[in-house]
């Protein structure tokens, strides 16, 4: 019995432990468009698809400051608030943080016209 019971807290232990490596916080993940969450270094949703003239706003929240960089614009440095960014042309926009390697995204920005 005492073998069983070691079996089940092992099994018990590793379930917590896979579930705990998740990843990013998918319930904290924005559902509205044009809408990213930067928090404990991922943004979600990785990709935002707005059309021309529309605007894009991350929201800051966790434990870590993190920043919206693009080649000719940024952020500043924030762990709370917002930042927003309007995009008045079509095309293919990565950012990254620049504190913390490997948090990147891309906003897609669609010609309005276009169906």
């Amino acid at each position: 019995m005492k073998r069983f019971a070691g079996v089940v807290l092992a099994s018990l232990a590793l379930v917590v432990t896979v579930a705990a490596c998740g990843g990013d916080d998918s319930s904290s993940t924005p559902s509205e468009p044009g809408v990213v969450l930067a928090k404990d270094n991922f943004f979600s949703p990785k990709q935002a698809t707005v059309k021309v003239g529309e605007t894009v706003t991350w929201r800051f929240e966790g434990d870590s400051a993190h920043n919206v960089t693009f080649d000719d614009f940024n952020s500043k440095l924030q762990k709370t608030g917002k930042y927003t960014h309007t995009f008045d042309e079509a095309g293919s926009f990565e950012y990254h943080c620049t504190v913390h390697a490997g948090m990147s995204g891309k906003v897609t920005v669609s010609d309005s016209a276009a169906p």
